[in-house]
């Protein structure tokens, strides 16, 4: 797969990482397409699957996208029904998002689906150099 590129190219983290990362949003975008959600919207389903409801601000950080862009995925969301939007109790002004009975189910088809692009992704590595990438990358993400 890494043979077309210049050696010198091959050298650069950016370049590898970014290739990479390209790589996984096709494939994960492509499994995805059939359940007419897109990533950040699996993303989205899978962070108020696993943290429980939020506002569109909280999950928006959570994701680490802007304003402007939960909005958007949040309305895509609540046009297809699969969360809620409804007000907070201990703050009448905000509203938590809620994942429907049919969020949590387009998560869960989701989540194979995206396991299914990862494996193909990295098809070439074994589950040891597996996980080590994944411990690798979350220590270069300063997260241990």
């Amino acid at each position: 797969m890494a043979s077309g590129f210049p050696p010198s190219l091959l050298n650069r983290f950016s370049f590898l990482l970014g290739k990479l990362y390209f790589q996984a949003l096709d494939a994960e975008a492509d499994e995805l397409s059939s359940l007419n959600v897109n990533v950040k919207q699996q993303a989205a389903l899978t962070v108020l699957s696993e943290e429980g409801p939020m506002t569109q601000q909280e999950l928006g950080h959570r994701l680490g996208i802007d304003r402007t862009t939960i909005v958007n995925v949040v309305d895509g969301l609540d046009d297809r029904g699969l969360v809620e939007r409804r007000r907070s109790p201990t703050d009448r002004r905000a509203y938590l998002l809620t994942l429907t009975p049919p969020g949590r189910d387009t998560r869960k088809q989701g989540r194979r689906r995206v396991a299914a692009a990862e494996e193909r992704l990295l098809d070439e590595l074994d589950e040891p150099d597996r996980a080590l990438l994944r411990r690798l990358l979350v220590r270069a993400l300063g997260g241990g």
